[in-house]
């Protein structure tokens, strides 16, 4: 039996620990237990009560907890266990953030990757629906970003990538969607609730890879580091956004989750919302994909330390190169 993410998405469920078990009471099916030994992760995506005594004991055994609020993102959060203390490599990135030739330098690398990745996969589509025009715009910004000489600079460029990579999935969904842009909060349409809700999935997964390769999570290199944001996740994340998009495009597209699956706005919730019925198929076609971006963002992540820890005496191996040797 292997480890197991568990996904807590009902109301009414207690959470405990008794004999080496999780025990999960949900009404009305009674209570059952399962021993913490096969869990990797558990994920609460609603109100679920936890005793204190489970988290010491998911803290002390290395388990991931997080808590998903799919209405406001900002107040996901997660508990991971350090898996590494690597304080000379902390210390050391303190001081790369610091400092603006290396910072832009990554911040560069992880930009033109991202770009890279999405070429890759339009240069893939079919001849006679293939985006020429689009494949050159992004190739020329790729081209620029190698140039940029400020971190703003970089930024713009992304910007405009991701403006034009976002008219293409417009023009790629069914026009009975709704989708006209990418617009956080509140979520106006069901391609904007779906990105939202992956999008914040695969962040507490990049802030748990920052951990495990000794990083600060809340240090970045590209992103601006402000007041309870987790910068260098979000570095990482330019890493897994590709993915992230296309995986949400293909579940429309191929009628994995269809329109009938989300509430519009109502008196008590703002925004288009996922329901519950959509919700469960939607973790379990998610089950099939994460695995495959856990992997590129370990990867990112060791990427980053070792940037950290060869400093300038060394030359810095390339991202793609690192997520090929995962």
């Amino acid at each position: 039996m292997g480890s197991k993410q568990l996904i807590f998405d009902r109301r009414h469920i207690e959470l405990d620990y008794d004999n080496q078990c999780l025990v999960i009471r949900e009404p009305p099916h009674g209570v059952r237990t399962l021993p913490l030994r096969y869990i990797r992760k558990i994920v609460c995506v609603h109100g679920v009560t936890l005793s204190s005594n489970l988290l010491g004991q998911l803290w002390q055994r290395g388990i991931d907890f997080i808590a998903l609020n799919p209405r406001d993102s900002e107040r996901s959060f997660g508990l991971y266990p350090d898996q590494q203390q690597q304080v000379q490599r902390r210390c050391q990135q303190y001081q790369w953030q610091q400092d603006n030739e290396h910072s832009l330098s990554i911040a560069r690398t992880l930009c033109r990757h991202r770009l890279q990745q999405q070429l890759r996969y339009l240069a893939q589509q079919p001849t006679d629906t293939r985006p020429d025009e689009l494949i050159q715009q992004l190739s020329s910004l790729q081209a620029q970003m190698t140039n940029a000489t400020h971190t703003d600079t970089l930024r713009g460029l992304e910007g405009t990538a991701q403006r034009l990579m976002f008219q293409y999935w417009r023009r790629c969904l069914p026009s009975r969607l709704g989708f006209e842009k990418r617009q956080r909060r509140p979520p106006p349409d069901p391609v904007n609730a779906l990105l939202s809700l992956t999008y914040t999935i695969a962040m507490q997964e990049a802030i748990r890879q920052c951990k495990a390769a000794g990083l600060d999570s809340q240090l970045g290199f590209y992103h601006r580091v402000t007041h309870g944001r987790h910068a260098l996740a979000c570095d990482l994340m330019e890493v897994a956004r590709p993915q992230c998009e296309q995986w949400v495009v293909e579940l429309f597209n191929t009628g994995a989750i269809k329109q009938r699956h989300f509430s519009g706005p109502t008196q008590r919730a703002q925004g288009c919302r996922l329901g519950k019925a959509g919700r469960t198929l939607y973790y379990q076609h998610l089950a099939s994909v994460i695995p495959k971006w856990q992997t590129q963002l370990a990867a990112a992540a060791r990427w980053l330390a070792r940037q950290v820890d060869q400093r300038a005496h060394h030359a810095p191996m390339d991202i793609t190169q690192e997520a090929a040797n995962a």
